[in-house]
């Protein structure tokens, strides 16, 4: 009897050994699947929203189904199904590339579908792998029958910490190490690997099992039909513990979207920020999970009564921490440093700036109430599981209905949140749930009377004393004085304009896109304005970008452009836009967006183009900086493919030759490619001719003249600094190289190996 607890013990310790790599592999994907599905969909919080959603809807339907199978098949099958399901992943992923992106992007088979369309779409792509990765807990959670109910508890815990605890390693990996080393496709082959060892290793650990129980095979039978016959307790115990599953999921998803947006705004959005709050958002739950498993025996008493406290916590903590870090980063002298780089208008990777940001901010939002969220998970499970036939199915249905209310959650915060309230009031609104742990407590008679009353006040007032969301957001940019900050929000971003002296600002999450008035704005100027000048009938332009429409201004300097098509994936940038000129009458952005000309389009721009056959005399990206989220889309040889695939003869595509990647890219796409003032690329099929007598009588035409008189700008001035600062940098051939950016490998936006020497102070 002995030796057969030992080698089950062995066994249950294999299985949470490779279920952390299970997880592990699962954040691969989920990191690199959305990065292919966004080609599809077009890159915004409404799209991403849709492929988060498909993703979770997979493993909520995967809990539900492998909790029903765990409790109906029979001692040792859980595991055997368990191979089955990592075989399916891992098959799956080996061929997810040629679906997702070569069949599904490159094919267009959807082209102008219908949102619903693009769901339904997504979520049967995804519903295969999603779900066999929801199988696989309510299965491991019945793999073996512990001594008692509260062994049965932490076991299921310890297999959620692992897991957990792997897909934080997978998400911090993943972005930090595997997309830079190897890229995506290779990185995905990877976590197949880890599934198929996985496959192999529990297969392992069936065959052991099968012929140690072999001789059992009458009295397992007999337990198999008595297990199938068994009904499961619906009883108000565990209604009541679907509810709090589900409202747990709600405000968990509520608060990790409000974390990202706050967070990603103070980086100034880095391709890293995600993966950051994700690691620490998994691995301090994992660290709670464990917490509560070592505590177990300790926690025999009062269980509900801690677990309600902690749920307590857990909500006066979130919002009371939002509180003191917009009060501290304004008051404390000892922080001033941030306020001046939260109004800044570029990323710093100085050291005390990039370990504020990148951890001790994102620890001080997060750490606690994500611990509490894993130790609340093992004290639920040790108040939950008091029958082993029921195991599974308790498993299943309760991690079902927490990604019901995950799901939930993710289209609250992004369609009603941050639409029509704003991240303040969504912060309030998700915080007063938290009351209903004090009414629990109160009806529980838990605690003393004025405890549950203090408990009660305390969050209500901190509730109150948050402010509004101006107030709130203008803090955290940095700025003092209400009339020289303007803030819009929706589901797709935050933008601010900052007035500092003359001169205003334009960001979008916190990092600087371009500036008022368009006479200082040199950059945008050149942007807009010289190839406009350059072509010899430019009649269609298109603009990636708009922010403060500085380039689209001088894009529309010439009377034969019929069509300024904007493409702008920041859909309250407009109104920010608006508001401005409403408050400084300034005319200038107002008169171009008025503009008969001018189609200012709402959507990502790549996927537009991608789906129009719309062909243009010049299109450009308004300069991206090549490690901000989701950049390497505009910076692959792949999308310089698609600007060429929509020129006219003759055209021109711009791009800002920030790295060699991006140069060596345009090189391998355009024959003909020209420097301008030391940053604009000009890509084109033939040769460009820089006539310069042409370029200055075009400057005569009494509408170009207006057109950049009304706005102030020395345009000849300009010209001549510019056009002399020319290089031609290929002539008629094509080069290929190995160093460049594609759709599989955005190198730019993942290379941070300087980064950190700068954060080491290893560089100046």
């Amino acid at each position: 009897m002995h030796k057969s607890y030992t080698s089950q013990k062995y066994r249950s310790f294999s299985l949470l050994f490779i279920f952390f790599f299970s997880g592990f592999a699962a954040l691969i994907y989920q990191v690199i699947w959305q990065r292919w599905l966004v080609f599809y969909t077009g890159i915004s919080s409404v799209s991403i929203s849709l492929i988060v959603s498909a993703f979770m809807a997979g493993l909520g339907l995967g809990y539900l189904a492998g909790g029903q199978i765990a409790d109906r098949a029979g001692k040792n099958k859980p595991i055997l199904f368990f191979v089955l399901a990592e075989l399916g992943i891992g098959i799956f992923a080996l061929v997810s590339k040629s679906i997702i992106y070569d069949w599904l992007y490159q094919s267009n088979v959807l082209a102008g579908g219908s949102p619903i369309q693009t769901y339904v779409t997504l979520f049967l792509i995804l519903l295969f792998p999603t779900f066999l990765m929801g199988l696989s807990l309510p299965l491991l959670s019945k793999a073996f029958e512990q001594k008692n109910a509260e062994n049965q508890a932490s076991y299921i815990s310890l297999l959620y910490f692992t897991n957990t605890l792997g897909a934080a390693a997978g998400t911090f990996i993943t972005t930090f190490i595997l997309i830079r080393v190897i890229g995506f496709e290779n990185a995905v082959r990877l976590g197949a690997a880890f599934n198929f060892l996985c496959a192999i290793t529990a297969g392992v650990i069936y065959y052991s099992q099968t012929q140690n129980t072999a001789t059992e095979n009458v009295s397992q039978q007999a337990s198999e039909t008595q297990t199938t016959q068994k009904s499961f307790a619906w009883n108000s115990n565990f209604i009541y513990w679907i509810l709090q599953y589900t409202a747990s999921g709600f405000m968990a998803i509520c608060f990790e979207i409000i974390w990202f947006r706050m967070i990603e705004t103070m980086m100034k959005s880095i391709a890293l920020t995600f993966s950051i709050i994700l690691t620490i958002y998994l691995a301090m739950m994992a660290i709670g999970t464990y917490t509560g498993v070592k505590m177990a025996k300790r926690l025999q008493n009062n269980r509900l009564k801690l677990f309600l406290n902690s749920q307590y916590l857990l909500y006066i903590y979130s919002i009371g921490a939002i509180l003191v870090l917009q009060w501290a980063v304004s008051d404390v002298s000892a922080l001033s440093f941030l306020f001046e780089y939260f109004q800044s208008y570029e990323t710093s990777f100085a050291p005390k700036i990039a370990f504020s940001t990148m951890f001790v901010i994102p620890f001080f939002l997060m750490a606690i109430p994500t611990f509490i969220m894993g130790f609340s998970f093992t004290l639920s499970q040790l108040i939950i599981q008091d029958k082993f036939d029921e195991v599974g199915r308790k498993v299943g249905w309760l991690q079902f209905v927490n990604i019901v209310g995950s799901t939930i959650g993710a289209w609250f915060v992004t369609l009603i949140g941050f639409n029509e309230l704003g991240t303040a009031l969504t912060i309030k609104f998700v915080s007063l749930i938290g009351l209903v742990y004090v009414v629990a407590l109160h009806r529980n008679k838990f605690n003393r009377l004025i405890v549950r009353i203090l408990m009660g006040v305390s969050l209500i007032v901190v509730i109150i004393l948050l402010p509004n969301n101006e107030k709130l957001w203008m803090k955290l940019s940095g700025m003092a004085d209400e009339k020289k900050f303007i803030v819009r929000e929706d589901e797709t971003a935050l933008s601010f304009i900052k007035t500092q002296g003359e001169e205003s600002y334009v960001y979008v999450n916190g990092l600087g896109q371009s500036m008022f008035p368009f006479n200082k704005d040199i950059t945008h100027f050149t942007l807009g304005a010289v190839p406009a000048l350059i072509h010899p009938n430019p009649e269609d332009i298109g603009i990636v970008g708009l922010g403060s429409a500085c380039t689209l201004y001088n894009a529309g300097g010439r009377a034969e452009t019929k069509s300024l098509d904007c493409f702008e994936v920041i859909v309250n940038q407009p109104e920010a836009v608006k508001e401005y000129v409403k408050r400084t009458k300034d005319s200038t952005a107002l008169y171009i967006m008025n503009d008969k000309r001018v189609k200012v389009i709402l959507q990502d721009g790549r996927y537009y183009l991608h789906q129009s056959p719309k062909l243009y005399d010049i299109l450009e990206a308004d300069a991206l900086r090549p490690k901000s989220s989701y950049s390497g889309n505009l910076y692959s040889v792949e999308y310089f493919k698609l600007l060429k695939s929509r020129l006219k003869k003759g055209g021109l595509a711009i791009t800002w030759g920030a790295t060699g990647r991006i140069r060596n890219g345009f090189a391998e796409v355009f024959p003909y490619i020209y420097e301008i003032d030391g940053f604009m690329i000009i890509g084109t099929d033939q040769p460009l001719e820089f006539d310069e007598k042409k370029i200055f009588e075009r400057l005569e035409n009494t509408f170009t003249k207006n057109h950049y008189g009304r706005a102030g700008i020395k345009v000849r001035e300009n010209l001549e600094k510019v056009l002399h600062k020319r290089v031609v940098l290929q002539n008629g051939t094509t080069k290929v190289s190995k160093s460049f950016n594609s759709d599989m490998w955005p190198k730019d936006e993942f290379d941070y190996g300087k980064l950190w020497e700068k954060i080491l102070g290893k560089e100046d």
